[in-house]
């Protein structure tokens, strides 16, 4: 008869290490969390009508071109978004061989400094909205 003597476990098995992986494991949730909630706040998690803005564009507090300026666009291209909630027939605009009354309100994003923005229930005339003919069919009527 053979005798059959206890073995041990490697260290790798044992309590410490599963609690190692358990704090391992809540690292990892929490980061994913994290990732998630920047992926919000940008705006790639929003839902609904979302567009770039054309370079040098005024957002505006009002659809009108004598409103207040928010910020301008820059001469970065697509640095710019907006989330667009709905649109008006506001002041008319010809620009760049473009006529259009329609004006996009909605919140614009930073996608290089995000701060201070987002700027929300701003306005942006429908020639520097990059939706290809305005209205876009997919946003409502204020």
């Amino acid at each position: 008869m053979t005798t059959q003597l206890p073995t041990r476990r490697p260290a790798s098995e044992g309590p410490a290490s599963r609690r190692g992986l358990r704090a391992r494991l809540a690292v990892l949730g929490t980061v994913a969390a994290a990732a998630l909630s920047v992926l919000a706040s940008a705006g790639m998690a929003h839902a609904g009508f979302y567009v770039s803005l054309q370079t040098h564009s005024n957002v505006r507090t009002a659809p009108s071109t004598g409103s207040g300026v928010v910020v301008n666009t820059g001469s970065t291209p697509n640095r710019y978004y907006m989330d667009g909630v709905c649109y008006v027939h506001g002041q008319r605009v010809t620009a760049g061989g473009y006529t259009t009354d329609v004006w996009y309100r909605g919140t614009v994003h930073d996608s290089v400094i995000p701060s201070p923005g987002p700027y929300n229930h701003v306005w942006v005339w429908g020639g520097n909205v990059n939706v290809g003919q305005d209205p876009a069919d997919s946003v409502d009527l204020c």
